[in-house]
């Protein structure tokens, strides 16, 4: 039985623009990540996908994201609120600019409070974990945070790291089948599409 996972990262926000990190500060998304929103909607429209669950984030640049696409495919339930899904914690980091000296740091849990990466690599174990039991055999849509994205896809890739770039508003797939990774599709463009239907 096939489950078929797609993380939406959101839009653009000031914060994004400015290229800090986030992390736990729940920052609106700008004009830009409206736009990218609107543009991420409808390649989702596109996509020849039934949607059965739509899962955001708590934060408000998910949220949005969430319902332009819930808006623009018609879909009828409420959306699901989902805790694991928001974005890594990166303590006394949050607000710092994104470059690869703060990276290394990061990556050496220099700063207090931060959430190393086998904590978020566990926390989205469990989100998978919880999503394979609740949704076995469903196709869900997930609109979180690009470091909670990258939790999910690096155990899977060696090449990816949590330095590496996931666009605002791309569209990243997983898909488990008998409850084992099958295939990934990070930055999914319309052509990919028959890839993983």
């Amino acid at each position: 039985m096939k489950t078929l996972i797609c993380c939406v990262r959101h839009g653009q926000t000031d914060g994004n623009k400015s290229r800090t990190f986030q992390g736990r500060s729940d920052l609106p998304l700008n004009e830009i990540g409206i736009s990218q929103a609107n543009t991420t909607s409808e390649l989702v429209k596109k996509c020849p996908i039934k949607w059965d669950v739509i899962i955001s984030s708590p934060f408000i640049r998910a949220h949005q994201t969430c319902e332009i696409i819930k808006a623009a495919i018609n879909y009828p339930s409420p959306i699901i609120i989902e805790p694991l899904a928001i974005e890594r914690s990166f303590g006394k980091a949050e607000g710092l600019p994104i470059n690869e000296e703060n990276y290394r740091l990061i990556s050496e849990n220099f700063f207090e409070n931060q959430e190393s990466e086998q904590d978020i690599i566990n926390r989205g174990a469990s989100f998978l974990n919880k999503i394979l039991h609740d949704y076995e055999g469903k196709n869900v849509l997930v609109v979180s945070h690009s470091h909670f994205i990258k939790s999910l896809f690096v155990p899977h890739d060696s090449s990816l790291k949590f330095d590496s770039g996931i666009p605002n508003a791309s569209l990243n797939f997983l898909v488990y089948e008998d409850n084992k990774f099958q295939k990934m599709i990070i930055n999914c463009k319309e052509e990919n599409f028959k890839d993983i239907i």
